[in-house]
């Protein structure tokens, strides 16, 4: 025998006989480290699917298969019991049929879960019959009930070889020699299998927690870990995917909530804002809010803020506050989880019309009744009696002026609604401004030659025009001017070409307007001396009509104007370059 032999068989001998000493010793002193290990590996095992669970709920759809896929994933047999005890998935039995299972709500592992409390249970299992490692504990999953989660690990396997050590522990020093020379040789076979199960490990749990991006590539790891990390990357590629589409259509629904104009805002059940969109932020007059800021601490108006605080308890009817210049129809919702939804519709534009509508009714019916009141009275004094000639002619010629005074006002309306309601095209032509006015001038003086009012026209331009808008433009205010202007004083019109526009003055020597009145003449139905301007025959509304008139042609009309100085209205038009 060489003295290699020798040695070799000499180091078996040695190498037996220190395993048969210590075969005692090794019982003890590996059975705790690796029980220990063991644990470890279960609860690290419960803590990465519970985290599957969390991250796809959707696998909960068909528990049994969940439970069968999850085992098959991490190598242990796992449960799904709900609270009831009833078993909803175990990888353990064939094919993962549940249907036959006794209740399993008196476990221990169970029962300590749903005291909330995690113990590890070492026991003997009453299915399978083999002591077993268990680790148990609640798994809550949106749009789920909460469920236990239970991994089962079997220890026959763990505790097998400690239990024969003292028979094979021989054996097992030749096999451990040959497996040491082999791992010499080889230079390690576990090492990348370690190393790929650490990675793959730190993967999955950086996936868990929001990572989706965390896991490894495929192509280092040990081909014995190939097929569970392509499933596990398939399952975070169906998170991902899942992940972005959420995404996606919580973006759609933000932006339309943004877009639109009516105010909503989101309250949670303690009236702090969860959510608010940027016609609310506009309407309430407050900056972007922090996240769950408390409503009462960004309303300032006192009424609102109550109304708001007690809309997230009790179910109110839409009400309607008056915020600064605003007016807000608030409408709040409750909703069934708690909170509520409120909605702020500004009517400020629909009161204001509301207004203008009355008051037009109102000053309609005034301006109509005066005119028919005197015409009626002067045909039943006609009727009653037989007056003297000077005076029935005098009645009749009251009741003609009343009667073309009410025809100018119905005129006047007619033409007002046409305007207001778009039905007035505007036919654009080139006007001479100064021919155009100089018309008008001489249309008025037709039925009033005995004036001795100075009339001048300064300037001339060519504008962009309705001639026949124009034409109504300048009768009102000329005729507005003869009003209010003594026979001895004057009207001027002066054109003025301004760039792309061209401007328009007529100006008169009259009475004048008070400077509180300017902003208001262009009112339908405003008058600064009612007594004055009804005897002048005026309607109240030629203002009215020459601004929309203006405008409709792509102008702007103002006033100027002291009392006892005489009166100025400028107007503008598009002007026609070179005219």
């Amino acid at each position: 025998m060489t003295l290699r032999r020798r040695v070799l068989v000499l180091s078996v001998g040695i190498l037996a006989a220190s395993l048969l000493l210590v075969a005692v010793w090794l019982r003890g002193a590996v059975e705790t480290p690796r029980m220990e290990a063991e644990r470890d590996r279960v609860l690290r095992t419960w803590n990465a699917a519970a985290r599957l669970l969390v991250v796809d709920a959707s696998l909960l759809q068909r528990p049994a298969d969940a439970a069968v896929d999850l085992g098959g994933l991490f190598g242990v047999r796992v449960t799904l019991v709900d609270e009831g005890g009833r078993v909803l998935g175990d990888s353990g039995v064939p094919r993962g049929d549940v249907t036959g299972m006794e209740n399993h709500g008196g476990r221990p592992e169970i029962q300590a879960a749903w005291a909330g409390r995690m113990e590890l249970v070492e026991r003997p299992s009453p299915t399978q019959g083999i002591p077993t490692l268990y680790a148990a504990g609640i798994v809550q999953v949106e749009g789920a009930g909460p469920l236990v989660l239970r991994v089962a690990s079997p220890l026959e396997e763990l505790r097998g070889p400690l239990d024969g050590a003292p028979r094979v522990l021989l054996a097992l020093g030749v096999g451990g020699l040959i497996a040491l020379g082999i791992v010499v040789a080889s230079g390690g076979i576990d090492g990348p299998l370690r190393r790929s199960v650490t990675e793959l490990e730190e993967g999955v749990a950086g996936a868990t927690a929001g990572d989706v991006d965390a896991l490894p590539p495929m192509d280092p790891l040990a081909p014995e870990l190939a097929g569970l990390g392509a499933g596990v990357q398939r399952l975070l590629d169906e998170v991902r995917s899942r992940t972005r589409e959420v995404a996606r259509e919580r973006d759609e629904l933000l932006s339309i909530v943004d877009s639109i104009a009516e105010g909503v805002v989101a309250l949670t059940e303690d009236a702090r804002i969860l959510r608010m969109n940027r016609a609310a932020v506009e309407l309430l007059e407050i900056t972007r809010p922090a996240p769950f800021a408390p409503i009462g601490t960004l309303v300032r108006h006192p009424q609102l803020r109550d109304h708001l605080e007690e809309a997230v308890v009790l179910p109110l009817p839409p009400r309607e506050f008056a915020v600064g210049e605003r007016n807000l129809l608030v409408s709040p919702h409750l909703l069934d989880a708690g909170g509520a939804v409120v909605t702020f519709l500004d009517v400020t534009e629909l009161r204001r019309m509301e207004k203008i509508r009355r008051d037009f009714v109102a000053n309609a019916s005034h301006e109509m009744k005066t005119p028919l009141t005197a015409m009626r009275g002067f045909a039943e004094t006609l009727l009653e009696g037989d007056p003297p000639e000077a005076l029935r002619r005098e009645f009749l010629g009251s009741i003609r002026t009343n009667s073309v005074r009410l025809q100018n006002l119905v005129d006047d309306l007619l033409d007002l609604s046409r305007l207001e309601a778009g039905a007035w095209p505007v036919q654009e032509e080139e006007v001479e401004l100064a021919d155009a006015a100089g018309e008008v001038w001489e249309e008025l003086m037709q039925a009033r030659r005995d004036t001795g009012i100075d009339f001048r026209i300064e300037g001339d331009a060519v504008a962009l025009a309705d001639g026949q808008a124009l034409h109504q433009v300048f009768r009102n205010l000329m005729d507005n001017a003869l009003r209010f202007t003594p026979d001895d004083g004057s009207i001027q019109v002066r054109i003025l070409p301004r760039g792309p526009e061209v401007e328009v003055a007529v100006t008169d020597s009259g009475a004048g307007i008070p400077s509180s009145a300017l902003p208001r003449i262009f009112e339908r139905f405003y008058r600064v001396d009612p007594g004055r301007d009804r005897v002048a025959g005026g309607t109240g509304l030629g203002l009215a009509i020459v601004r929309h008139l203006v405008q409709s042609m792509g102008g702007e009309v103002t006033a100027e104007s002291e009392l006892g100085d005489g009166t100025t209205i400028r107007f503008t038009l598009p002007r026609v370059e070179g005219g």
